[in-house]
Parts: structure tokens; C-alpha cells; sequence
């Protein structure tokens, strides 16, 4: 990042949606490992910042439920999250792919008329030479 730019965003653009969510599944792992291992290292239960091996640090086991509880349900919220978000994903991927193939059928049945409209106008132009040439 820079002064001027302190956020980047990147569009990436997959030939199939295969591609994609095999790219997606990958960095959904990468992130994951990298949570799992800095919040090992960074958990507030288990600190070793000024801390001698001497000294032992005592926490309620109420508390420990407590936090694990309020984790879970965080867990069990972002998991539904990402189910539902893929079913609304995929159904609009299928939308979608549905649109873009109207619109090149829409686009080729335009391209058609416009071929048939130049064949009619180049038709009726030699059409109406030959009427001028009859009368004069």
C-alpha cells in the first residue's frame, strides 16, 4: 500500500465457475490456517507475555464454557451464513448464465434482421433503378 493508495482491489475472472470455487476453496483454507495459527499465538487464555515458568495462571472453568459457548454460536452463525450465501450465489450464477444467453440469442436474432433489412434496401434500391430505367 501506498500514501496515496492504502486499499487495493482486485477483479479476477474465471473461464468456468469450477475454476473459481476451486480458487475460492483455496484461499477459504489459506485464511482459515492463518486464523487458526495467529489465534493460537495470540489467545488471550494462553499469553506468555510476562509470565515466568514459574507462575501458573488460573482460569475459571466457567469462564472457559463461557468462551467457547459465545464461540460456537459465532461459528454455527458464520457456517449458516456461508450456506445460504452459496445457495443464493449459485442461483444467481444460473440467473445469470440464463441472461447472457438471451441476450447473444437476442443479439444474433438482431444481427439477422439487420442482414435481412441490407438485403431488402439493396432489393428495393435495384428495384427502383430498373423502374426509373423503364419509364425514361
Amino acid at each position: 500500500p501506498t500514501p496515496m493508495a492504502e486499499t487495493r482491489s482486485y477483479i479476477l475472472k474465471f473461464k468456468s465457475r469450477g475454476a473459481r470455487n476451486d480458487v475460492l476453496h483455496g484461499l477459504r483454507c489459506i485464511l482459515a490456517d492463518m486464523q487458526i495459527y495467529e489465534g493460537v499465538s495470540v489467545s488471550g487464555l494462553h499469553s506468555e507475555a510476562d509470565y515466568d515458568d514459574e507462575d501458573e495462571v488460573t482460569v475459571p472453568l466457567a469462564a472457559v464454557h463461557k468462551v467457547l459457548n459465545r464461540e460456537r454460536e459465532a461459528y454455527d452463525r458464520i457456517l449458516l451464513m456461508l450456506l445460504q450465501g452459496f445457495e443464493d450465489l449459485k442461483e444467481k450464477e444460473d440467473e445469470l448464465l440464463m441472461l447472457r444467453k438471451r441476450l447473444e440469442h437476442v443479439v444474433e436474432e438482431s444481427a439477422e434482421k439487420d442482414r435481412v433489412q441490407a438485403n431488402d434496401s439493396k432489393l428495393i434500391m435495384q428495384l427502383s433503378k430498373k423502374l426509373e430505367t423503364l419509364l425514361m
